[in-house]
């Protein structure tokens, strides 16, 4: 019985060790197990950002392309527009070209048909005229100007006149007047205080590199029909522009 009952101890602790060695085993492989699956969880997480950052710059390319294509249409379409815009601007100049000889074949006709009635008296080149005043601007006056504008060329002009002095007022606006009507384009008339008016009309540019074609017209055009004309280069004002300043006109 002593004997069984040792045997019977002894297999209990064998047991209860296999037991113990199964529990640890089992927690091993559980934890183990545990691990497996975290590192692999992560794998997979890295594997779908990786997926992610591949379609974003899929996209990105996808994006780039198509802009890429987009300016290409808009650089060919621009290639069209410059082409064309060059025929255009080449005909405008021709066409200018042709308004400023009848133009001035005009002014010199009118000048000739003042000779032969006695008048002898040239003109000074621009930026240097200077006439004597001869008053407002009269019926026969507006006529003149009206006919003498009409085949030359057309520009922009910003008008001034003397504030509080009516007839400079009165001449700025029939010549803005004449000036739309011809085609030319104003803001019509303002008007500007003066510490020393100016006398008849001035022609104001920033230099004389950048003075319009049109200034030396309008300047000649202005002389031949008797009004008082001068010019100024001061650097206030904006390159490539034309301001008239209408001063004290004298009835």
């Amino acid at each position: 019985m002593e004997s069984v009952a040792a045997l019977n101890g002894w297999m209990l602790t064998v047991t209860l060790v296999f037991a113990a060695l199964t529990g640890i085993m089992v927690f091993l492989t559980v934890g183990k197990s545990k691990h497996l699956l975290s590192g692999l969880s992560k794998e997979l997480e890295t594997s779908h950002k990786q997926v992610k950052a591949l379609e974003k710059t899929a996209e990105e390319i996808r994006r780039e392309l198509l802009q890429t294509q987009q300016h290409q249409d808009i650089n060919q379409l621009k290639l069209k527009t410059h082409k064309s815009s060059a025929k255009e601007l080449a005909q405008a100049l021709l066409d200018a070209r042709k308004r400023m000889e009848i133009a001035e074949a005009a002014i010199k006709a009118y000048r000739e048909q003042e000779k032969k009635a006695g008048d002898t008296s040239e003109p000074d080149e621009f930026l240097e005229l200077e006439l004597e005043p001869e008053g407002g601007l009269a019926e026969s006056q507006r006529e003149q100007l009206i006919d003498l504008l009409d085949p030359g060329p057309k520009g922009n002009v910003d008008i001034f006149c003397v504030m509080e002095d009516e007839v400079s007022e009165i001449t700025a606006n029939q010549l803005e007047e004449v000036l739309a009507a011809d085609g030319w384009k104003t803001n019509g008339v303002a008007q500007s205080a003066f510490t020393n008016p100016p006398k008849g009309l001035v022609l104001a540019v920033n230099s004389k590199e950048t003075a319009p074609s049109y200034a030396s017209f309008l300047q000649r055009v202005f002389s031949t029909i008797g009004l008082e004309v001068t010019a100024k280069t001061d650097n206030k004002y904006r390159e490539w522009s034309l301001t008239i300043i209408v001063g004290n006109i004298d009835g």
